[in-house]
């Protein structure tokens, strides 16, 4: 488990949110390709498997481990860390970092580190997505400032094969629709490109708590009019298959290299 990553970024279509600063940072430039590892957590190890992740991201800042990595949990304890990388060839890179951060640990400190997180989970699973910017709208003016972002609500829309490029198209158009009602709440789109159930685009939705989320989606209905209608009825007949999660962002598990 140690030496991997934990995160995934989902979301949906009716309300927005402006991403984490040091993601969004690297998002506004270009297309961005995470490597992701899900990680589901028995319930009664959270404590456990939270501590052993502190230890981790101790280690890793005590060798000036050189990747950030952000962590997210959801409501049904799975736990996601994303690694931002810049290829495919990066990835190889990512796990060599983590083969010189054992020896730098040394072998009697990796293995101790390892115990600590055996028996708090059930399975970790790894795959690539894409931040897709063409996809994503990021208003003028968004309501929040990322510190005040805490909830997120996550949703997973598993498309049609045959209708992957119909659902793109639609994804331009909710962003068109968007600017038009200058609708003042963000939202990112991201890809499946690599070891998940494809196609599949997520996405990320943040807002300060679960009522304010939830009070907000309806005040977002309300801005984008019955076009919104029309335009959801379009995305739902190309799917086949939508999840749906609540969660939030944990800094205090995440690691951010000092030079970042």
């Amino acid at each position: 488990m140690r030496g991997k990553g934990l995160i995934f970024l989902m979301a949906g279509f009716m309300v927005a949110f402006e991403a984490l600063t040091g993601i969004a940072q690297v998002e506004k430039e270009k297309a961005q390709l995470y490597y992701v590892e899900d990680v589901l957590v028995k319930p009664s190890m959270v404590g456990e498997f939270e501590a052993a992740v502190r230890e981790y991201v101790a280690q890793c800042a005590r060798y000036k481990f050189p990747y950030p990595s952000y962590v997210y949990n959801a409501d049904d304890f799975h736990y996601y860390l994303a690694y931002p990388v810049e290829n495919y060839a990066a990835i190889d890179s990512l796990h060599k970092a983590w083969g010189e951060l054992d020896t730098k640990m040394g072998a009697e400190q990796v293995q101790a580190l390892n115990n600590r997180f055996e028996g708090t989970y059930e399975y970790f699973r790894h795959f690539v997505i894409r931040y897709m910017p063409e996809l994503s709208y990021a208003p003028e003016k968004p309501r929040l400032m990322p510190e005040e972002e805490h909830f997120v609500y996550l949703d997973f829309y598993y498309f049609l094969p045959e209708m992957e490029k119909e659902e793109e198209q639609i994804g331009r158009e909710w962003v068109e629709l968007y600017k038009r009602k200058n609708i003042p709440y963000g939202y990112s789109l991201y890809a499946g490109v690599m070891g998940t159930d494809m196609p599949l685009y997520i996405m990320l939705l943040k807002a300060k708590s679960a009522a304010d989320y939830f009070s907000q989606s309806v005040k977002i209905r309300e801005l984008l009019g019955e076009e919104r209608k029309g335009l959801l009825k379009r995305t739902l007949d190309g799917t086949r298959k939508v999840e749906k999660k609540t969660g939030k962002f944990r800094p205090d598990l995440s690691y951010i290299p000092k030079d970042k």
